[in-house]
């Protein structure tokens, strides 16, 4: 007589999924010690940890496999079934899973908070203050080492603490951008002092601030990318290494402000004459750093570009420039960047000048 299955679920639904334990350790309550731990993390098993909505959180949760026979497949997922970390943050086609899932969603939340793009409130900002904001995409790879003590590689990318996205840091633009101003004017340190402030050999503050202001970058995009090192003797690749990167093709706002605090009491015609220094040069790093010297980590390996032309945005081309007392000038690439510029120096001090770069 066949056996009724009516009375026994158990045996339609396939093996029963093992028990969590009653714990409220994360870590705990979701191990990586089994290949099927794994796949119910990443969420390619017929019974996925379903409530491990956020990516970062599996992520995250993948990182113990670090101490398990389970890591490589917790890296690169399985030969047959795919998956693991690489299925959430690398697709052949299309967006991955993180970029969808996660960095959509978080621009748009910081979007609609006003965190980002940033908004300079120059009108409040002392005579002839000005903000740049250029919205540009990458042609090369952009890496930036990240800080998280424990992950699943070596070469985590940098991100945001609470959206999870990925970011160049403001102390990263005011870093890559002063190496720049150094290079473009070498013969001008006190020009370089005066945007970016003084600094002691010893690191210490000399009682000047800069006047120019730095805004974090945020991506829209994530991926993979692998570097396979050569050996000098015999020219074979040694072991390729994986990085997080933002592939090229994603977009950001760069954000600067220049707020020259310290003109009080001068005569207008010398304000004036630093305000246009300082502009032009400050053009010049930035259109230098952005499309021939990099600012990402690798730069050697041409990491780090962007095109020198804008995709455009909803409200106005993708750059704007805008100083108090001035009409705001638009442009959609550095050529006409420099083209607005020069004009708007000529209007600072009265004398015609070149292209700036």
């Amino acid at each position: 007589m066949p056996s009724d299955t009516r009375h026994n679920p158990q045996r339609r639904r396939g093996p029963a999924r093992r028990a969590l334990p009653e714990t409220y350790d994360l870590f705990v309550r979701y191990p990586t010690e089994t290949e099927e731990d794994v796949r119910r993390i990443v969420g390619n098993h017929p019974q996925a940890f379903r409530e491990l909505g956020w990516i970062p959180t599996r992520i995250e949760l993948l990182a113990t496999s670090l101490v398990e026979r389970t890591k490589e497949l917790a890296r690169s997922g399985h030969r047959k079934f795919g998956g693991g970390y690489r299925s959430l943050v690398h697709q052949k086609r299309g967006d991955n899973p993180y970029t969808r899932e996660v960095i959509r969603p978080a621009l748009a939340q910081m979007e609609a908070l006003g965190l980002y793009p940033p908004a300079v409130p120059v009108k409040m900002l002392p005579d002839y203050s000005f903000a740049i904001q250029i919205r540009f995409m990458l042609t090369r790879p952009f890496y930036s080492r990240d800080d998280a003590p424990f992950y699943l590689h070596e070469n985590p990318l940098m991100k945001e603490r609470v959206f999870k996205v990925p970011m160049i840091r403001a102390s990263g633009w005011k870093g890559t951008l002063r190496e720049a101003a150094r290079r473009l004017a070498e013969d001008r340190p006190e020009l370089v002092d005066r945007l970016f402030g003084a600094i002691l050999d010893d690191g210490e503050e000399r009682g000047r601030k800069g006047r120019l202001i730095f805004y974090p970058t945020f991506f829209d995009a994530i991926d993979l990318d692998m570097i396979n090192p050569h050996s000098r003797r015999t020219k074979a690749g040694t072991v390729p290494i994986v990085l997080e990167i933002v592939p090229p093709g994603a977009t950001g706002y760069f954000t600067l402000a220049y707020v020259p605090f310290d003109l009080a009491g001068l005569p207008d015609e010398e304000a004036r004459r630093q305000v246009a220094a300082d502009l032009g040069l400050v053009v010049h790093m930035v259109e230098r750093t952005m499309c021939r010297y990099g600012f990402s980590a690798k730069r050697s390996r041409g990491y780090g570009l962007a095109a020198a032309t804008f995709p455009d945005r909803r409200q106005y081309p993708g750059g704007c420039l805008e100083m108090k007392g001035f009409a705001p000038l638009r442009f959609r690439s550095f050529s006409e960047l420099n083209r607005r510029v020069a004009g708007l120096i000529e209007e600072l001090v009265g004398e015609k000048v070149g292209r700036l770069a």
